[in-house]
């Protein structure tokens, strides 16, 4: 595939905008499930909840290797009946295994989050497979360009969880929220399922390869927990209020990284092109100005006003959250360059990709020995993420700034084999 980078803008916007508004959606009705959820808990209930849904949330990181998986087997081999039901077949099988791993460890994981029960932990199984197999569909679905049904998908959960998380919290609690979470993902699956049944094109038998989605799990999972770890080990760390205000201040601050994470799912597709042309550094640079401007956008505006925000979205428990709030919502707008920088690592297979996972060891470490109060485990993101921003500037910038490709060991251009790979 050539694509002109002069012609990155108008690409984006008709492959990124469905997506992107989606995801927009998406965001709201997880704010306002936060929102609605927060005022009917108390602030350590409501801090348990944000745990285990920052848990779903990580278990489901590696299945956007999945999606791009499967999306790159469509646009090779076409879609047919005979390659979605293989596809999510094999799926299904692969998140077995992990699901019931986590289900072996649900007692584990009520002590260490401080659960109320096992029922909250349990579910972690379930929304795992539901999870995958949906990544799958929609991955399928974008790769055979039906790009309305998967941004249908995202707009069908979102009134699902909002609705049923209205209905079931009162009666049931941290469970009946969680119940609401792992519904929509189920109704979303329904959705996707629905064309993949009666394709419209005709397409030759491929199979999903591990390898490729392990490489690619490698990126996703790593920038995840990256942006992420500083959620759980919050709620290990700190007590009674102060988890629930970190969670609070967190969920605000995360929302500024979804619509650029949808939008890169479109710009990625050009860096991988992008590498092997003359020019290339422009595509970077374009792709980082429609992940990254979003972000900052975003975070200007919480930054601005986020004692406005909090009150909107949390009533006045977490009025005093503010500071929290601006810091945590400055880290997100500035992980997203370090998104942009390793999914161009992802392009042409560097080993930069595994500065994400160093910068998330260095952010443990920091919030280990740092754990006193909310705003210090805040200020450990923060101080995590400066080193491992710079050094993908310098390792990454500094190779897509050069005139010609990089060849390896052997002779091959590394964007091929990249190419290749995807």
């Amino acid at each position: 595939m050539k694509l002109d980078p002069g012609r990155l803008p108008g690409l984006l916007a008709r492959g990124a905008l469905p997506i992107a508004v989606a995801v927009a959606v998406q965001s709201a009705g997880n704010l306002a499930f936060h929102a609605a959820v927060g005022r009917q808990l108390d602030a350590d209930a409501y801090g348990a909840l944000g745990t285990v849904l920052a848990a779903m949330m990580m278990l489901g990181v590696p299945l956007g290797a999945v999606q791009t998986a499967a999306s790159a087997l469509v646009a090779e081999h076409g879609l047919s009946r005979a390659s979605a039901r293989r596809t999510l077949r094999l799926v299904a099988c692969w998140s077995l295994g992990p699901a019931l791993a986590v289900l072996a460890c649900a007692p584990l994981l009520r002590d260490y989050f401080h659960l109320a029960g096992l029922a909250e932990a349990v579910q972690l199984a379930p929304y795992l497979i539901i999870a995958a197999v949906v990544a799958a569909a929609r991955g399928l679905l974008l790769g055979a360009r039906r790009i309305g049904t998967v941004a249908v998908t995202y707009f069908v959960a979102t009134a699902v969880r909002l609705v049923l998380g209205l209905a079931l919290t009162v009666p049931f609690g941290v469970s009946g929220a969680l119940a609401a979470t792992v519904a929509a993902e189920l109704a979303a699956l329904l959705v996707a399922a629905r064309p993949l049944r009666h394709p419209d094109g005709t397409g030759t038998p491929g199979a999903l390869r591990l390898g490729a989605v392990a490489h690619a799990g490698m990126a996703v999972t790593g920038l995840f927990l990256f942006s992420t770890v500083d959620l759980l080990m919050a709620r290990h760390h700190l007590r009674d209020g102060s988890s629930g205000a970190y969670i609070a201040a967190a969920t605000v601050a995360k929302t500024v990284l979804a619509i650029p994470a949808g939008i890169m799912a479109a710009v990625f597709p050009r860096l991988l092109a992008g590498w092997r042309r003359p020019g290339r550094g422009r595509v970077l640079a374009a792709g980082g100005l429609a992940v990254a401007g979003p972000a900052v956008l975003g975070a200007a505006v919480i930054v601005a006003v986020p004692a406005l925000v909090l009150r909107v979205l949390y009533g006045d428990g977490y009025a005093d959250a503010d500071v929290l709030v601006r810091a945590l919502v400055s880290v997100a707008a500035l992980t997203s360059l370090v998104t942009v920088l390793t999914y161009a690592a992802l392009a042409r297979r560097a080993r930069t990709l595994v500065v994400p996972w160093l910068g998330a060891g260095l952010e443990v470490a920091l919030i280990q020995t740092w754990h006193a109060s909310a705003l210090q485990i805040a200020l450990c993101s923060a101080a995590a993420l400066a080193p491992t921003l710079l050094l993908m500037l310098l390792l990454e910038a500094r190779v897509w700034a050069r005139m010609t490709p990089q060849v390896d060991a052997d002779g091959v251009e590394e964007s091929r084999s990249a190419a290749t790979a995807a």
